[in-house]
């Protein structure tokens, strides 16, 4: 008994060890403060015009409005005359954009600042449930309503901002600095991301660091953690789109099978949601949870420090189902669409459903084929890939950019935690990591825990204080790197 004792009591000082040393792995940035005036007048009226033009992208690039997107090209060309003045613009597959801003030094990598041009439509049947018209830029009660407010115009615009105002003071980057505007990111953007991608590897260009859209600063999204939390995307889920189509005896509804094609269509979405891909705790979610524990209380702490002895308990904890806790520790597949007979009484001959799947890091697509594969077993059955992109590189968070963005994150929202993090959704920046080892995925608003189903979503919005320290990002991050 006193020897089983001994070892719980060494047992409990190793995990305290643990847990102290732990919590002074604390990462500290120098904080970057810059004192830079913003127009607020002029970039929210500029913010608002863009708001009102339509540039809708659609999957189907016969339905989108091209007319809409040569708009806002043409506006860009009004509101920044300095850029249009400064900086080398070219255009790639007629509506993306290349700005190319000469640095002092050309020994240096260039680094490059992306956005996109399009957005996602108004869902049908939703448009009176808007407070303001979605695509008015109305302001009301200190937010400017419309769709791009949060994705993501708001960064394309003050991002120019910031260009524009520093062109305007005789500023000049230290390194070549590329602005990158891809039009279709809301649909894959295979024909503008992907076509800005080829246009460098032609050149032979890569670059220091990629920032794109990703994260923000948000508060009451880890309720574990108290102070509001920067995330900055290090990391990507993979994007997988599978159609599986399943055969079966056709014919008149009046004598159906055992099983209809559109039945075991049922049964294999079934058997999908019940056997999950298994949890597992990857290095890019280790190193966000990591990051997150410093900020918590000592149980958490404790928990998480521990990793090696109590790893199970904290999956089981951290990824309940349906939790963004459980899309950081599992691949997850989504049935999200179906088809089957075109009539009523007609039994369909072959039945499909189509999957919206997001890799975790260190699995594979063809992991997920062979986990689909399994369910479809014994089944008249094949897949159709409409779009497989695996999980993307995991970027340093120890790198000086890095270190740069969380510094000038702190000189603008002062105490919140920096959070290296491992995005589920998806972006245009996984396509650069060929030009790029530092790609970076954040968004510099502040933005409450409510407020974030806004994006994609009904009234759609940004605070005017928002954009104001949006454009306060990216002078700092310019003038600072």
């Amino acid at each position: 008994m006193i020897y089983i004792v001994g070892i719980l009591l060494i047992l409990i000082g190793i995990l305290i060890f643990r847990t102290i040393n732990f919590s002074k792995d604390e990462e500290i940035y120098e904080v970057i403060y810059d004192n830079s005036q913003v127009d607020k007048d002029e970039v929210v009226k500029k913010l608002q015009e863009a708001i009102k033009i339509k540039t809708i992208s659609n999957s189907d690039y016969s339905k989108t409005d091209f007319s809409e997107f040569k708009k806002f090209i043409n506006l860009l060309k009004i509101n920044f005359p300095n850029i249009h003045k400064e900086m080398e613009r070219t255009i790639i597959n007629d509506y993306s954009l290349v700005f190319k801003w000469k640095g002092k030094k050309q020994d240096k990598k260039p680094g490059m600042i992306m956005a996109h041009i399009d957005v996602v439509p108004i869902e049908k049947g939703t448009l009176d449930d808007w407070d303001e018209e979605p695509f008015s830029g109305a302001i009301k009660d200190g937010y400017i309503y419309g769709r791009g407010t949060m994705d993501i115009k708001i960064h394309l615009i003050t991002v120019m901002q910031a260009c524009e105002t520093l062109i305007d003071e005789g500023f000049m980057p230290e390194r070549d600095l590329y602005l990158c505007f891809g039009h279709d990111e809301e649909v894959g953007g295979q024909e503008g991301a992907a076509k800005i991608v080829e246009y460098f590897k032609k050149k032979n260009i890569k670059f220091d660091y990629v920032l794109d859209e990703g994260g923000v600063v948000s508060s009451g999204v880890i309720s574990a953690v108290k102070k509001p939390i920067a995330l900055i995307g290090v990391a990507e889920k993979g994007y997988c789109n599978l159609k599986i189509n399943i055969k079966a005896v056709g014919g008149h509804a009046s004598t159906p099978p055992k099983n209809t094609s559109l039945g075991l269509v049922s049964k294999v979405i079934c058997a999908l949601e019940k056997k999950k891909i298994k949890m597992y705790l990857p290095e890019a979610t280790k190193t966000m949870i990591k990051s997150l524990a410093l900020h918590m209380n000592f149980v958490n702490k404790l928990i998480i420090a521990n990793l090696w002895i109590f790893k199970g308990l904290f999956i089981k904890m951290f990824g309940k189902p349906g939790t963004n806790g459980e899309a950081l520790l599992r691949t997850t597949i989504a049935p999200t669409m179906a088809n089957a007979s075109m009539e009523p009484n007609v039994l369909p001959q072959v039945s499909s459903f189509t999957v919206n799947c997001r890799i975790l890091q260190e699995y594979s697509g063809n992991q997920l084929l062979s986990h689909i594969n399994k369910k479809c077993k014994g089944l008249d059955y094949n897949i159709d890939i409409l779009r497989m992109d695996e999980p993307s590189q995991v970027s340093d968070s120890k790198s000086e950019v890095f270190r740069t963005i969380s510094g000038v994150i702190l000189g603008i929202y002062d105490d919140v935690a920096i959070i290296p993090y491992l995005m589920v959704a998806g972006t245009d920046s996984y396509k650069f990591e060929s030009l790029s080892e530092n790609v970076f995925r954040f968004t510099p608003y502040y933005v409450e825990k409510d407020d974030i189903k806004r994006i994609h979503g009904t009234n759609e919005r940004n605070s005017v204080e928002n954009v104001v320290n949006c454009v306060r990002f990216f002078t700092t991050l310019i003038k600072n790197y």
